[in-house]
């Protein structure tokens, strides 16, 4: 008998007995599904975190002014903030980076236009490389220009739902708004973008000069942004800068520098980590398959002794019964991977509709592709554990002293 002809009996005998297979598959089933239901769900969720990082921009480097990381009994020196001096102090020694921009926040517990007011907004002090950096795109209107900046005018660029509060439909360029007590002029209002559920739609940006002389005072910074040059990566970028920061310190750890794409590293590597923890669990249901695989093997090795020892009195050698009853183990635990791979895809189909149909987490939902290589493995696993548990039964089968099988009812 071929490994085909052994196949097509197998194949018969899953027909033959259509309860009592599913029944043993279910393990392998629930194995194979739950594996590739973790992959599908974990990619989706990296795919995501890429996504929403790369609306604000992988490669943007922020640098803080956070003593926290001093050693204890360790003094800041003479240094107690991040300055306007300090932008120019990294474009001079950070060779490896192509745009450097500062960043001011402004308190302001309300935006008022005439008689509405809006609670609450977010109102950044930027240069006019922020736009570039943070992805903000226009709606209408324009930004303040490098003039504007240079002159500290008193302009913003609110977002979609500052105008909506303030000004309903109508066009909000040229319209003044009072902002913490000083009036500004709106030259434009930026498109609406979520990330990580976070809206820009409050947003109101000004030029950080302007934010330091009418609000915070001095040339105090919050923050800086940067992004490395073409062919500089991120990390090469980070060491210069903390170099020559430590170079401005002393050695002292008073700063943080960040990028997105580390953190974007970090939460994949979670991600996956968990994806991989997980699947190991649902793995072992697949060893539970495999008990049932083999229980269900030595019942039918039992059921057809009559049938072996024929074949052993007709000359079927040892190793076609042997092969014989693997293959039928393999078939078994394979049609059950099989199955479980339709029922994960059916699932993560209806996940990726009903995430897009709920905008959850965002706009475009999570889409989960099939990951057809890890389905492809977990099935080949399954098969495998069909092998190895329908081992035992095989070699009882091929065994059996074939007057004893014939004579036995």
């Amino acid at each position: 008998m071929s490994l085909f002809q052994s196949v097509l009996v197998a194949l018969d005998m899953l027909r033959l007995h259509k309860l009592r297979a599913f029944l043993t598959m279910f393990g392998v089933i629930i194995g194979v599904m739950a594996v590739t239901m973790t992959v599908m769900i974990s990619n989706g969720f990296q795919s995501y975190m890429t996504n929403q990082f790369s609306k604000i921009g992988a490669k943007t480097i922020t640098v803080m002014f956070d003593p926290g990381f001093r050693r204890r009994g360790e003094s800041m020196g003479k240094i107690g903030r991040l300055t306007s001096e300090d932008i120019q102090y990294l474009r001079d020694r950070c060779s490896s980076l192509d745009i450097s921009s500062p960043s001011v926040m402004v308190q302001a517990s309300k935006a008022t236009y005439n008689d509405k007011t809006l609670d609450g907004p977010r109102v950044y002090g930027g240069s006019v490389e922020s736009f570039k950096l943070n992805g903000t795109e226009l709606e209408s209107g324009r930004f303040y220009t490098q003039e504007e900046l240079e002159a500290r005018q008193n302009l913003v660029v609110i977002g979609i739902d500052v105008r909506d509060q303030l000004f309903g439909k109508s066009p909000a360029e040229g319209k003044l708004i009072t902002l913490a007590g000083i009036t500004v002029e709106v030259i434009g209002v930026a498109k609406k973008q979520t990330v990580f559920g976070q809206s820009n739609g409050k947003d109101i940006y000004i030029p950080y000069t302007a934010a330091q002389s009418k609000w915070v005072g001095g040339d105090r910074l919050d923050y800086i942004q940067a992004t490395p040059k073409d062919n500089v990566k991120p990390d090469t970028a980070m060491d210069d800068i903390w170099k020559a920061l430590m170079l401005k310190s002393g050695n002292k750890k008073v700063y943080r520098v960040d990028s997105a794409e580390s953190i974007l590293g970090v939460f994949n590597g979670l991600i996956a980590s968990a994806g991989l923890l997980l699947s190991a669990i649902a793995a072992l249901s697949l060893l539970v398959g495999g008990i049932g695989i083999i229980n269900i093997m030595l019942v039918s090795v039992t059921e057809r002794t009559r049938e072996i020892g024929l074949r052993k009195a007709l000359g079927a050698r040892r190793g076609l019964i042997l092969m014989q009853f693997i293959v039928e183990s393999a078939t078994l635990s394979l049609v059950g991977g099989l199955i479980g791979m339709g029922i994960a895809y059916g699932m993560g189909s209806a996940v990726t509709i009903i995430t897009q149909t709920t905008h959850w987490p965002n706009e475009q939902g999570l889409p989960t592709p099939f990951p057809l290589t890890a389905a492809v493995l977990a099935m080949l696993f399954s098969a495998f554990i069909g092998v190895i548990f329908g081992f035992y039964p095989a070699l009882s089968a091929s065994r059996l002293d074939p007057i004893v099988a014939l004579r036995r009812e």
